[in-house]
């Protein structure tokens, strides 16, 4: 049977709960948790709470969780909830080889929790680590082509979904993504113009993406510092490879491992040099929707794990 929308809201629910403090009593003792580099794949509830609860709650003093998008759906009849935001803490021990700046600072973190018969039996996590490092005062890509800043949330503040959205609503969002989705696989080698990105997009967009790239405002910045870039380093790069794809009223969310897939035959990326390989990027994207077009995006990409692809160590400059 398929999942409904109350399957959906009581999934919200759990994870909701889950987040505020009741995470042991969520996950299933068997849980796969999936998460981003250097923490990689987790097989089970202890070492789900060892290696990634137990370690920020120490390192962050207690985290206090922030988030500013949270939505579930179904996507081939499994029922997913996602969220991002920030986790704020003082820094006062090291994380990920990452020394502790003794200040507050707020770890940009993106989730996917799949919920079968009121368990979260698969997590997918990326967190934000170059920024977090940036906090210490230590930055591990060159000045990036974007503006570093630490995202705000919608400025509608129209981010959070407890409850049921309207069907129609949700349904035109994800219509919506899967277009811009499919006009993104449009490109024409390194023809910006191929993509048609104008008709999903408003001018005044908003695209957040992690530190090292940075924020960009308005569609110029967008195709300028973000599309521009990654076009002309992976020419040929397609996306939609998704483990996961959902909708809630206004918003949308998705991931995949990897998500964008392309060969590393173009310029330099962030300060690393073209592989002449194959090479994927595990990415969370969160969106919401102004009328008929996307009006803001927080982009999560797994930074640590695409360098390491190209044999870079990017950890290696916090010792």
């Amino acid at each position: 049977m398929s999942p409904t929308i109350d399957d959906v809201v009581a999934a919200k629910r759990l994870v909701w709960r889950a987040w505020s403090g009741e995470i042991a009593t969520s996950l299933h003792r068997d849980v796969v948790v999936h998460a981003s580099a250097p923490i990689g794949r987790l097989d089970g509830f202890d070492a789900a709470q060892e290696t990634i609860g137990d370690q920020l709650t120490v390192s962050l003093t207690s985290p206090d969780w922030e988030p500013y998008l949270f939505l579930g759906g179904v996507w081939e009849d499994q029922v997913w909830v996602a969220h991002t935001g920030h986790l704020s803490g003082v820094f006062t021990e090291g994380l990920w080889g990452i020394p502790p700046s003794g200040q507050r600072v707020s770890l940009r973190y993106g989730n996917f929790s799949r919920v079968e018969n009121g368990a979260t039996v698969e997590v997918r996590m990326l967190f934000d680590v170059l920024g977090l490092a940036a906090q210490s005062g230590i930055h591990l890509l060159p000045e990036p082509p974007g503006r570093n800043c630490l995202p705000p949330g919608p400025a509608e503040a129209n981010g959070i979904v407890q409850g049921t959205s309207h069907y129609a609503e949700s349904q035109h969002t994800l219509e919506l993504v899967e277009a811009m989705l499919g006009g993104c696989n449009r490109l024409d080698g390194r023809d910006l113009e191929s993509m048609g990105m104008a008709a999903y997009w408003h001018d005044d967009m908003v695209w957040h993406g992690p530190h090292g790239i940075g924020s960009t405002f308005g569609f110029q910045e967008f195709q300028d510092f973000a599309q521009g870039p990654s076009v002309s380093s992976f020419p040929n790069r397609r996306g939609g490879f998704h483990q996961a794809r959902i909708a809630d009223g206004l918003t949308a969310a998705f991931t995949g491992w990897p998500s964008l897939r392309g060969d590393f035959t173009g310029e330099s990326f962030r300060g690393i040099e073209p592989t002449g390989t194959p090479i994927g990027q595990n990415i969370m994207d969160f969106y919401v929707r102004r009328g008929d077009k996307l009006h803001e995006n927080w982009v999560l990409i797994d930074l640590v794990d695409f360098a390491a692809q190209c044999g870079v160590d990017l950890l290696e400059g916090l010792s």
